[in-house]
């Protein structure tokens, strides 16, 4: 049986969408830690990682959807992927 996708240190792969259209990935150890690194990443301050970046970037805030997040094995997540790009090359 196949395995929720994980990063290399063992935290789980979650995809969510924004409020604004379109979607992400984050890796965590939980949901709500998901949540908490999303929020960081669409304002601009840390990387998807977690990393803090040296400087803002506030071109603009993005929310990410809360009801949204969910933990997806390799094949959703390239699937989700594949359709965020065909729905940004139409």
């Amino acid at each position: 049986m196949p395995k929720k996708h994980r990063n290399h240190n063992g935290d789980l792969c979650y995809t969510f969408a924004w409020e604004q259209g379109g979607g992400n990935h984050v890796y965590a150890y939980s949901k709500k830690g998901a949540i908490r690194v999303a929020k960081k990443f669409g304002a601009g301050t840390h990387d998807r990682h977690g990393k803090k970046y040296t400087k803002k970037y506030p071109l603009s805030v993005l929310t990410p959807q809360e009801e949204s997040f969910r933990s997806v094995y390799l094949e959703e997540l390239l699937e989700f992927d594949r359709h965020l790009r065909l729905a940004y090359s139409l």
